[in-house]
């Protein structure tokens, strides 16, 4: 008898909600249930329930492989450099104006993906969109691109954890998906793919976001909540946190913007809503980011960031830093028209060192 989720990550409070042991369970015996803090607990039917432990085995998120990954990284000289070593860097962005300034910063995801699906390296992305929903109730989820119209209009910053399970169990076997989602995903869903027989036939191009933290749906409520937005209980809105306009003076100063099918509801710079202060406060923060030690996503083979310092003071269209490990990928990212400066590693070590 091996140990369920339940033993493992659920006892320590480290589950990140991306419903992968859902989607691995032979049994259907987990589903996914919101809890009263806005995120999606895995409820594990007992009856069904056989024991197998295959949950807890493709888990990203276990007790053991959270020290585990703090003890290798803490090992090196350097450990905050660890997952930049034998990569190219590059600070980058959209050549087109317009689908730079509707990106959450400098475009180059979007612009990468856009170019493998046009090119016919990929048959789908699957990334995040901004959901219609109520108070309490989730604000993003997962979505499959199959156009590269529907992967220019879903850009999106997500503020909560993502539940992938729907998008990966109805994935096409012989395809070729190009996935984003923060470190701790990535390695999740790269042991799925190369150690679970569902994924066998399935190729996959995966895609750090650089994080320091998640948070669950409630910060974005909160959000609401401290600016006194007349929201009723019923009434559906969206939340794009990282909106951009030509009147902001540089990349900093994004906007808040939230709002329903009729109306604005909010439309102020972050460092005036108090969101720059509750996330730089880790209110909401997911409890096991509190124990992640993968600041630059070692395990994918593109890591992605808003380029923050002097690049962001430039202009107030925002700039992206790109870290790539795949020799191909990095072919094809020269080739698929984005502007790039390349970086050292002297410089990138120094970037955002107090984070990382």
């Amino acid at each position: 008898m091996q140990k369920t989720i339940l033993e493992n990550t659920l006892k320590h409070d480290l589950c990140i909600n991306c419903g992968i042991c859902k989607t691995v369970c032979p049994e259907s015996a987990i589903s996914l249930n919101s809890n009263k803090y806005g995120e999606l607990i895995p409820y594990i039917d007992k009856d069904k329930c056989t024991n197998c432990g295959i949950c807890t085995r493709f888990c990203p998120n276990t007790y053991e492989k959270i020290k585990d990954e703090a003890k290798k990284i803490s090992a090196i000289e350097e450990p905050c450099t660890f997952g930049l070593e034998n990569s190219k860097y590059y600070v980058t962005w959209d050549d087109s104006e317009i689908q730079r300034l509707k990106c959450c910063s400098g475009g180059a995801v979007t612009k990468l993906a856009s170019y493998l699906l046009e090119n016919k390296l990929i048959d789908g992305m699957i990334h995040v969109e901004r959901l219609w929903s109520k108070l309490g109730e989730q604000h993003y989820s997962a979505r499959l691109s199959k156009t590269v119209q529907e992967i220019q209009e879903n850009v999106s910053s997500a503020y909560q954890p993502i539940d992938f399970s729907n998008i990966l169990e109805n994935l096409e076997k012989g395809k070729t998906y190009f996935i984003t989602g923060t470190p701790c995903i990535i390695r999740g869903i790269k042991k799925l793919f190369d150690n679970n027989k569902k994924f066998k036939d399935i190729n996959i191009i995966t895609c750090a976001l650089i994080c320091s933290h998640n948070t669950n749906s409630q910060f974005i409520d909160y959000l609401t909540q401290i600016n006194n937005l007349d929201i009723s209980k019923t009434e559906e809105w969206q939340a794009n946190i990282r909106y951009k306009d030509s009147s902001i003076p540089d990349a900093n100063n994004f906007k808040n913007y939230i709002y329903t099918k009729d109306k604005t509801l909010l439309l102020k710079n972050r460092y005036e809503s108090g969101w720059t202060h509750i996330w730089r406060s880790y209110y909401f923060a997911m409890n096991c980011c509190n124990y992640c030690s993968d600041f630059w996503g070692y395990e994918a083979d593109v890591s992605v960031k808003d380029a923050w310092g002097k690049w962001a003071k430039e202009d107030n269209r925002g700039k992206s830093i790109v870290i790539i490990r795949n020799e191909q990928i990095n072919e094809l990212f020269l080739k698929c028209g984005l502007i790039y400066e390349e970086l050292s590693f002297d410089v990138m070590k120094k970037h955002q060192k107090k984070t990382s």
